[in-house]
C-alpha cells in the first residue's frame, strides 16, 4: 500500500468557483418593509426578479507537480458538503488531505442546494421544505448504532457503550459532524446531475470519487458522460438504478462497510441493488470491483467510513486501486 502521512503538499493555486445553474424570473415574494440593520430606517425589500439558480461550488487544489494525469473530483453524501472530506469530527486529517499528500489534483464541491452553492427560494423555486437530519436520526442511519439507541444528551462513554461493539466511527465526536449537517429537498436530482455535467464539462476528464447520494451521481454521470468520466469509486451509493450500464467503459470499485446484513433493512437493500448493477456492469465488459471491507477482515466500518478511525487505510486501498486502473 502507499503511505503518503508524510508527503509534503505542495500547491501551486487553489481556485474556488461556481458552475452551472441558469437565470431564472421568479415572482411571487412579498414586498415588504424591513430594517437590514438594527437601528437603520426601513426600507423596502422586493425579492422578485431574476435569480441564479441550479449552480453548484467547487475548489480545485492544483498541484505544483502532480502524479496523475486525471483531476480526482470528491463529490458528498445527503445532507452534507464537501466539508465531509475536510476533516473527521475528531480532527483527524480527511481524504483530501490524504489524495493531496498523494498528488493528486483533487476538486471537492458541495452540490446543487448545499454549502457555498447556494439554496434556491422556497417554495417559489423548491415547492417543499427541506429535510433536516437529527443527529438521532443518523445514528441508526448512518450505522454508528442500533436503531433507537441514540442516547441524546450522553456523555462520551454512553455514546460509545451505545454504538455497535467495535465501531469505527467517532461516536464521541457526534455533536461535531452534526455541526456540518444541511438541509436537502426531495426532487432535486436533476438540478443536480446537471450541475455536475457543467462540473465536468469545466474540469475534462477525471476519477469521480462519491460517497452515498453522490456515489448514486457519478454512477449516472459515468452513464450520461462517458467522455469524462474516467473511472468510479461508489462508496455504499445511496439509490437503487434501473438503467442499464451497456454504453458504460469506466471502471468502477464500488466500497462497502460493516453492519448491513441483520442491521439496517434500508442499506441491505439499497446494496443489493448496487451489486445487480455492479454484476450488469462486469457482463457488459466493465472493471467492476468490490471492496468488501469486512469481507476483507476490516469490521466496524459505518456509513460515513470516509470519517471512521480507520479511514486513511480505506483511503489507501482506494489509492491503490487507482493507481492500477486509472494512472
Amino acid at each position: 500500500m502507499h503511505d503518503t502521512s508524510d508527503s509534503p503538499i505542495r500547491l501551486r493555486r487553489i481556485r474556488g468557483f461556481h458552475v452551472g445553474g441558469m437565470r431564472r424570473h421568479v415572482d411571487g415574494f412579498p414586498v415588504e418593509t424591513r430594517a437590514r440593520t438594527p437601528g437603520d430606517a426601513p426600507v423596502t425589500v422586493d425579492m422578485n426578479g431574476d435569480h441564479m439558480v441550479g449552480q453548484l461550488y467547487a475548489t480545485h487544489y492544483q498541484q505544483t507537480r502532480r502524479a496523475y494525469a486525471l483531476p480526482l473530483l470528491l463529490w458528498h453524501g445527503g445532507g452534507l458538503t464537501g466539508a465531509c472530506w475536510d476533516e473527521t469530527p475528531d480532527g483527524r486529517p480527511g481524504w483530501l488531505e490524504y489524495f493531496l499528500r498523494a498528488r493528486y489534483e483533487v476538486v471537492v464541491s458541495d452540490a446543487f442546494e448545499r454549502g457555498r452553492a447556494s439554496f434556491p427560494a422556497c417554495p417559489q423555486i423548491l415547492a417543499d421544505p427541506p429535510e433536516h437530519r437529527s443527529l438521532n436520526a443518523v445514528w441508526h442511519h448512518f450505522r454508528f448504532g442500533a436503531e433507537g439507541a441514540y442516547p441524546s444528551g450522553a456523555s462520551a462513554r454512553d455514546l460509545r457503550n451505545a454504538a455497535y461493539p467495535g465501531s469505527e466511527f467517532p461516536v464521541e465526536a457526534i455533536e461535531q459532524f452534526g455541526r456540518q449537517f444541511v438541509g436537502r429537498w426531495a426532487g432535486t436530482q436533476e438540478y443536480a446531475l446537471q450541475a455536475y455535467a457543467a462540473l465536468l464539462r469545466e474540469t475534462g476528464p477525471c476519477v469521480v470519487i462519491g460517497h452515498s447520494q453522490g456515489a448514486a451521481y457519478a454512477l449516472q454521470c459515468a452513464r450520461r458522460h462517458p467522455d469524462l468520466v474516467r473511472a468510479v469509486v461508489a462508496i455504499e451509493p445511496a439509490l437503487a438504478l434501473g438503467e442499464q450500464p451497456a454504453a458504460v467503459q469506466a471502471p468502477h470499485l464500488f466500497v462497502w462497510g460493516d453492519f448491513i446484513e441483520g442491521a439496517s433493512r434500508a442499506w441491505a437493500h439499497y446494496r443489493a441493488a448496487a451489486e445487480r448493477y455492479r454484476l450488469a456492469l462486469g457482463a457488459s465488459g466493465c472493471v467492476a470491483d468490490v471492496l468488501d471491507l469486512p469481507a476483507q477482515g476490516i469490521k466496524g466500518n459505518s456509513h460515513m467510513l470516509i470519517m471512521d478511525r480507520n479511514s486513511l487505510s480505506i483511503a489507501q486501498r482506494v489509492h491503490d486501486w487507482l493507481a492500477r486502473i486509472a494512472r
